[in-house]
């Protein structure tokens, strides 16, 4: 097979990997989407998945006429029980196929923590029944500030304690603490119901948090884009 160019184009990171022979070569992050266009080989065919306007595809489309684009009605390797796919992130699709690829039987989980905290499930007959979705790290301190007339502006950090002892402290232990406690409150529910299964950590903001070093969770920061390696793979005959 030859070099395929993937994109990711995210709300808040785009990313660019290049495959070959089912290996991922490299991956390279961009925040300006003139710059990534102007790095991409259009000699090379790119496989896009994107969650940004439709701007972007067409200043894509003016590099090359290769593109293939992911999205809800191309054949994918599960069910998909969502109620309104037409709404449904590409993301999310793409995180659920490479879930699918990695762990083919069984009940999964995935949880990526970006712009968003979004949890999907995919169950031991293959169907994608949905998850959840609320704000990420980023959103939720611009939140506090933006609807609050003294609160400062923060980033995330690496370094937060239990006990706030000054306000810069006690609003990163309520964000990052908070959204820890969120996270592992709603992965315990899933194993609640379903019992045994298997879960997969994404996103660009997962690295914030230290999950349990536990057999049945995975962590992989480019899940995202093998699986639409994955669903460019399933569909590339009708390219």
């Amino acid at each position: 097979m030859e070099k395929i160019q993937v994109l990711d184009a995210g709300n808040t990171r785009m990313k660019l990997a290049v495959f070959e022979n089912d290996t991922l070569l490299e991956v390279i992050p961009f925040e300006n989407r003139m710059e990534l266009i102007n790095f991409l080989n259009k000699n090379e065919k790119i496989v896009l998945s994107s969650v940004v306007d439709d701007s972007f595809l067409s200043d894509l489309s003016k590099k090359t006429n290769a593109i293939f684009q992911i999205h809800f009605n191309l054949h994918l390797p599960f069910h998909l029980k969502y109620k309104t796919p037409e709404t449904l992130g590409i993301d999310r699709i793409c995180n659920v196929a490479a879930m699918n690829a990695n762990q083919s039987f069984g009940n999964r989980l995935c949880v990526d923590i970006g712009t968003c905290i979004k949890f999907d499930f995919l169950d031991e007959q293959q169907n994608y029944l949905g998850g959840s979705i609320s704000p990420g790290l980023n959103l939720r301190y611009k939140a506090l500030n933006s609807f609050t007339a003294k609160l400062p502006l923060l980033e995330p950090t690496t370094s937060v304690e239990l006990i706030g002892n000054s306000t810069t402290s006690a609003i990163q232990s309520g964000v990052q603490h908070g959204m820890e406690a969120e996270i592992n409150g709603i992965i315990n529910r899933y194993q609640q119901k379903y019992g045994d299964l298997k879960i997969f950590i994404t996103g660009g903001d997962a690295h914030y948090f230290d999950f349990e070093q536990k057999n049945n969770i995975f962590a992989d920061e480019n899940l995202t884009l093998k699986g639409i390696f994955e669903l460019y793979k399933l569909n590339a005959t009708h390219a």
